[in-house]
């Protein structure tokens, strides 16, 4: 860096400490200096960069000023609608608007306004062509401002903040103001329609258990992980809309068939929570690479890419009217490679095909009344297709089994029950009553053996719900059960010593990189110092949020 522009940047600096801008003239200057800046910090082209650019921890430090530069943008553009609003900058002459954008207006003379009829309607009008931001964006930013900074009536006369929360959130440096704003948005669309010349009011929707909504919020987004924090808020605001929506949601349960597009069929499908968890379980066994319903889908793809598909014959006869050169032009091109959505179809496919099977085998064998011997395999065998065995598992307290709580009981998957789901859970159900972070031996195995028995599994899965790292969505079904306490240095297998890892953070874990505790029974995991530089031991809370 040059001797003056160190200076200059110095100088800068201590004239912003010493107080605020005192002049509409300096406000402007600096807001002109801002998009300067940020060209000056980005080559004009990718070949461009300087050699100090490639440096990866320049890299890193510039990433984290461009995020906060970002939020800080958000926050002065959403600002600057409401300053156009607050000022009725709409009611200003055609000369006034001319000279601010010439960038000539003296700022020491009196507003000039329209006596009659002005150039714009109101301030999302003015907003959308003086920004040519189109009219919506415009009225968005409009009504994002009456949500976090103020509320104006038809008299043009102010009043708080629509979200009073969500405003402190919103001004709060440390916090990302886009996700405020989002959530402010979807609330603002649960409040009753505010007549026209009703005066604006604070937020009034009320939350389950019966405290204001925007409160719920609130507490939710207290979350650390963004992916958990986004869930949880989402479910919150989903709920709320459910209680307020007409439409039972079992009359929208099916499958719906939505046509043909790019060579595909698409369907919806639209499941109670019991089915979905139902779903869930046989979609996570089917993409599983331990199980061998999942083996089977990842094999069955692979020998189709191998021989070109079920009814490709590459290489093979083809009618004697048919040259080489045709037949090979003819051949479907390589597959792409097979993603985890197919690898789910194909073990779904594989299980409506053995229970086809078994059905017709069933059926055969009630007309044809064959004794044992005739019940032998016959000599042309089918497949063996790997049977997926799908598992609901609720979890619930003793209040939500007696009906003495609100609540309804929750999924392995993450889905939150009714009462009417958890009746007909309940009405086949096998009950197995735990107590999580107990002393009892019949958790624990000691050395006897180094695998966790299924019932150990469980009662694993139980308390974890999935990877205790913060922020990993991977399904309980894919997780490894982890010995706090090392096998190898003397560990034990027990439930009070294991914990949930997904495969890349259990290798994690091994590396060093995360340390995970046992802290009573209830496992945490201390982060890289680098990621959380407190070092507090957290738990992954993504999968204890309520289904989104």
């Amino acid at each position: 860096m040059s001797t003056s522009l160190r200076a200059a940047i110095t100088a800068l600096a201590q004239a912003l400490k010493a107080g605020p801008v005192s002049s509409a003239e300096d406000a402007l200057a600096l807001a002109a200096l801002i998009p300067a800046l940020h060209q000056h910090l980005v080559p004009a082209a990718p070949t461009g960069a300087q050699e100090f650019m490639l440096d990866p921890r320049y890299a890193l430090a510039m990433a984290s000023f461009a995020e906060s530069a970002g939020h800080q943008a958000l926050r002065t553009q959403i600002y600057a609608a409401h300053l156009i609003e607050d000022s009725a900058a709409h009611t200003l002459t055609s000369d006034e608007l001319d000279a601010v954008r010439a960038g000539t207006t003296d700022f020491s003379t009196p507003v000039e306004r329209s006596a009659a009829r002005p150039c714009f309607a109101n301030p999302t009008a003015l907003l959308a062509a003086w920004l040519h931001t189109g009219f919506f964006e415009a009225k968005r930013r409009i009504q994002d401002a009456h949500h976090v900074i103020g509320q104006y009536d038809y008299q043009h006369q102010s009043y708080p903040a629509q979200y009073p929360l969500m405003a402190q959130r919103f001004n709060d440096q440390t916090r990302p103001p886009g996700e405020v704003l989002a959530a402010a948005r979807r609330m603002s669309a649960l409040e009753p329609k505010r007549e026209e010349f009703a005066i604006p009011t604070p937020s009034s929707v009320l939350a389950e258990n019966g405290e204001l909504l925007e409160a719920e919020v609130y507490r939710q987004m207290e979350e650390p992980d963004p992916g958990t924090r986004r869930k949880l808020v989402s479910s919150c605001l989903k709920e709320a809309k459910n209680r307020t929506a007409k439409k039972r949601p079992e009359a929208e349960e099916g499958i719906f068939r939505r046509g043909e597009r790019d060579g595909l069929v698409h369907y919806d499908v639209a499941l109670r929570p019991v089915r979905a968890e139902l779903f869930e379980s046989s979609i996570a066994q089917s993409d599983n690479p331990r199980s061998e319903a999942g083996q089977a889908a990842r094999e069955a793809s692979e020998a189709n890419e191998e021989h070109g598909g079920e009814f490709d014959q590459v290489g093979g006869a083809h009618p004697d009217f048919v040259t080489d050169e045709e037949a090979a032009a003819s051949h479907e091109p390589d597959r792409a490679p097979l993603s985890p959505a197919a690898r789910r179809l194909n073990g779904m496919m594989n299980l409506m095909q053995i229970n086809a099977r078994r059905l017709r085998e069933l059926l055969e064998a009630t007309r044809n009344r064959r004794s044992a011997s005739e019940n032998s395999q016959p000599q042309h065998q089918e497949p063996n297709i790997p049977l997926i065995k799908p598992q609901v598992v609720v979890m619930m307290s003793l209040d939500e089994l007696e009906g003495r709580a609100k609540t309804h009981g929750i999924t392995s998957h993450g889905f939150k029950l009714n009462a009417t789901d958890l009746r007909q859970a309940l009405a086949n159900a096998q009950i197995i009553p735990m107590v999580l972070g107990g002393k009892g031996e019949i958790l624990d195995i000691g050395r006897s053996q180094r695998k966790h028995p299924k019932y150990m599994r469980l009662g694993v899965t139980v308390r974890d719900r999935g990877c205790l790292v913060p922020g990993c969505t991977m399904d309980p079904e894919r997780c490894n059960i982890h010995h706090i306490w090392f096998w190898s240095e003397g560990g034990v297998t027990a439930v009070y010593w294991s914990a949930m890892l997904c495969d890349t953070h259990h290798h994690d874990v091994h590396a060093g990189l995360i340390k995970v505790i046992p802290d009573d029974g209830v496992p945490k995991v201390i982060l890289p110092s680098f990621i959380d530089p407190t070092q507090t031991p957290v738990r992954n809370s993504y999968h204890m949020a309520k289904a989104a």
